[in-house]
């Protein structure tokens, strides 16, 4: 996410899992480690843009840059 940040690419995590939410901790007592599976997941997940406004040049240039932080 850094790398890509300083490339001018925002991301961030969207799936927070339902567990770790505030109102579950708090109404559950529900902790990480729960649910290892979906703690996983959004360990190592991250989005990247996708919006409808979003221009071709634009997607192939985050394109480009993710290939290029992942390789």
């Amino acid at each position: 996410m850094k790398k890509l940040r300083e490339l001018g690419i925002g991301t961030q995590v969207l799936y927070i899992p339902v567990h770790l939410q505030p109102y579950y901790k708090e109404k559950y007592g529900t902790n990480f480690g729960d649910c290892p599976i979906s703690e996983g997941y959004y360990e190592s997940c991250v989005s990247i843009p996708m919006f409808p406004s979003l221009q071709d040049d634009e997607m192939v240039y985050v394109a480009e840059c993710v290939n290029a932080v992942i390789s």
